[in-house]
């Protein structure tokens, strides 16, 4: 997690926190200051404050994504491993999972989940059925985070489109899962579940395995969000300089 990109700057991940408000509903509220704090915490140490990186949810994520991937067609480009700063804004930089390309320019910016519950899972889809992307804002735990972070990651990537992609895998696809794991000691709670012990579908059900949501994205909310990362810059400190012998 100690991508200097990303520590100590406003990430897309995390972004979600500059939104909110107090309770006069005009200005910024107690998690945009607390976010701002971690965020000055990490440029003085020079390293990230977090410590979820191998957090099952987050392992499950990490694992599947290459999967979905596959799963989507040639359009899509995978881009979860590089990290864009903002082209005026050095502190603001976020890493989207991909891009979908139309005509060979990126339209759409994509967010991949793959949730470590079925609840959460029936959550999203469910959501989106009910009300599109509404929907998922309100019937989620997460709905707002993943929704400002598709926001933010538009903005960087100057798409004017979002697609938030949702899979859970058919229990005929957790063997070839576990396969994936190689070896690997942070998946080893994967290759040691049962199939009852981790998330799948029952193929031919209500639920698809693979499901992706499209949705445009208000230009409104993506000034509302640049403006909130440039009230954040106000109050970042200086980053600390390492002194190396």
């Amino acid at each position: 997690m100690n991508n200097e990109l990303r520590n100590g700057n406003c990430t897309s991940s995390e972004i979600f926190a500059l939104t909110a408000m107090d309770r006069s509903g005009k200005n910024p509220g107690k998690p945009f200051y607390t976010y701002i704090e971690e965020c000055n915490m990490e440029r003085r140490l020079c390293r990230s404050v977090s410590e979820e990186t191998n957090a099952r949810p987050i392992t499950w994520g990490h694992l599947n994504e290459p999967r979905v991937f596959e799963l989507l067609g040639t359009e899509y480009s995978l881009i979860s491993q590089e990290t864009i700063v903002h082209p005026e804004i050095d502190y603001w930089a976020g890493s989207p999972d991909a891009l979908k390309y139309i005509d060979g320019k990126a339209e759409t910016v994509c967010d991949i989940k793959c949730p470590k519950t079925l609840k959460s899972f029936c959550q999203l889809v469910d959501g989106w059925a009910k009300d599109g992307i509404d929907g998922i804002r309100e019937g989620h735990k997460d709905g707002e985070k993943y929704y400002w972070q598709l926001v933010s990651n538009a903005i960087l990537t100057g798409c004017s489109t979002a697609e938030l992609i949702v899979y859970c895998p058919y229990k005929h696809e957790l063997d070839a899962i576990r396969k994936m794991t190689d070896g690997n000691s942070k998946y080893y709670w994967i290759w040691g579940s049962g199939d009852e012990e981790l998330p799948y579908l029952i193929e031919g059900g209500y639920y698809k395995n693979l499901n992706v949501f499209s949705f445009g994205i208000p230009q409104r909310d993506k000034d509302f969000r640049k403006q909130r990362v440039l009230e954040a810059g106000e109050l970042l400190v200086e980053r600390r300089k390492l002194i190396t012998v």
